[in-house]
């Protein structure tokens, strides 16, 4: 084969050899393309998941937070009727250890001979009686007392809240100095309580707290004032009515179980 022959054969090799490699190129520059397309989709989708995972541990967060504050409020309201539970059967016992002791004074007095009394004694007793001014208030008939307690507590434990809150008003208006009034406004709180008057209850208890603090029920109305605060949702006042009770009784039944109940709503 000639130079010249040589020189065309080659000439149409090299023809046919761009021929065919103009569609390869363009095929692998189709491929890089798309390549690139399905990464920037994938990563787009990536950043999507993403966003839909943290919305979901926001929500999750936030139903964790309300399910807490739920926990908190029924465990309160739980703990509630067992300490009432318990303080009912402590009453129920007092009551029966008050009446004997009663029944045994009485036993005694009836069996003393009565003194004889002069009629010099009988006009000293009703001059001092009328001397006494009429803005001094006289001493308290505890019998009566005791009777008007027992009328308006027994209204609680029948569960007639709405005339036990009545009952007990009275009471304090007629022996606000009497031993039984601080009992008296405890138990209107306790009964404004089962009415769902959380406000009217917590004012009861704060007047127990501020105007008897040497009371054996002002450790119990701290420990109800910050369950009435739970339920009507004031948790930081709640929280503080609580530190306080530990720190003024801390020896108590009532702060063993406000150290509880705190623990819940940390």
């Amino acid at each position: 084969m000639n130079k010249m022959a040589r020189m065309a054969l080659a000439s149409v090799f090299l023809a046919i050899s761009y021929a065919h490699a103009g569609p390869a190129e363009d095929a692998s520059a189709t491929a890089i393309e798309l390549q690139k397309t399905l990464q920037a989709q994938q990563e787009r989708i990536a950043r999507l998941e993403a966003q839909m995972q943290n919305k979901g541990m926001i929500d999750l967060l936030n139903q964790i937070s309300a399910l807490k504050s739920e926990v908190a409020r029924l465990r309160g309201f739980q703990e509630e009727q067992a300490y009432q539970m318990d303080v009912a059967e402590k009453r129920v016992k007092d009551l029966f250890m008050d009446l004997d002791t009663r029944l045994t004074q009485v036993r005694e007095l009836a069996s003393r001979p009565l003194p004889a009394q002069t009629d010099a004694v009988r006009l000293q007793t009703a001059q001092t009686l009328a001397s006494i001014p009429a803005s001094v208030p006289r001493a308290v008939d505890p019998e009566a007392e005791s009777r008007a307690y027992s009328a308006a507590h027994a209204l609680v434990k029948g569960g007639k809240y709405m005339e036990a809150v009545q009952a007990m008003r009275a009471f304090q208006v007629e022996y606000p100095g009497g031993s039984l009034a601080p009992n008296a406004v405890y138990w209107m709180g306790f009964s404004q309580v089962n009415l769902g008057d959380f406000p009217a209850a917590a004012t009861a208890y704060q007047k127990l707290i501020d105007e008897y603090p040497n009371s054996s029920k002002a450790p119990d109305a701290m420990l109800s004032l910050a369950r009435a605060r739970i339920q009507s949702n004031e948790l930081a006042q709640a929280r503080t009515t609580l530190e306080q009770l530990m720190a003024k009784y801390p020896f108590s039944k009532a702060a063993a179980t406000g150290k509880k109940l705190l623990a819940t709503l940390n």
